[in-house]
């Protein structure tokens, strides 16, 4: 298992590979975009994920959420795991929920649901949040 660790200038840097003395982090639980979209390992590795906005910004919620929370290293599944070795990707995918269990705070992105920053003043505008968070695509994920 490789983590990120948020560095104070909220710049990212993986850990080792970790088999035991696993510090404690947060995982990030989200939907998908498109491939070219994602940061990968590769592009965490050479300095590039920012070059991808959207994927990163998933990432950095999850390293502000945490910084708050406590947790310094964090795990996403698109850029933690070096998708390019077949032997990584097969252990990622028969250990992930065991990950998931062991994380001590789980974010839920949910890209297709925006809440706005003033107060809801009216029940049309509550309706509609509730409408778009229960039709939300993170809760036709597959596990």
């Amino acid at each position: 298992m490789r983590l990120l660790q948020r560095k104070s200038a909220g710049s990212f840097e993986f850990t080792g590979d970790l088999m035991e003395n696993v510090p404690k982090y947060a995982i990030l639980s989200h939907t998908w975009l498109a491939d070219d979209k994602e940061v990968t390992f590769k592009d965490m590795k050479r300095g590039r994920a920012q070059r991808k906005p959207a994927g990163f910004h998933k990432i950095n919620f999850c390293g502000e959420q945490a910084a708050k929370d406590g947790p310094e290293y964090l795990w996403v599944d698109t850029c933690c795991i070096n998708k390019s070795s077949s032997a990584e990707l097969q252990e990622s995918i028969m250990t992930m929920f065991h990950w998931y269990r062991k994380s001590t705070k789980c974010y839920v992105y949910l890209a297709d649901v925006s809440l706005s920053e003033a107060p809801v003043t009216n029940e049309a505008h509550s309706q509609s949040w509730v409408s778009a968070f229960l039709n939300s695509r993170w809760f036709t994920r597959g596990w």
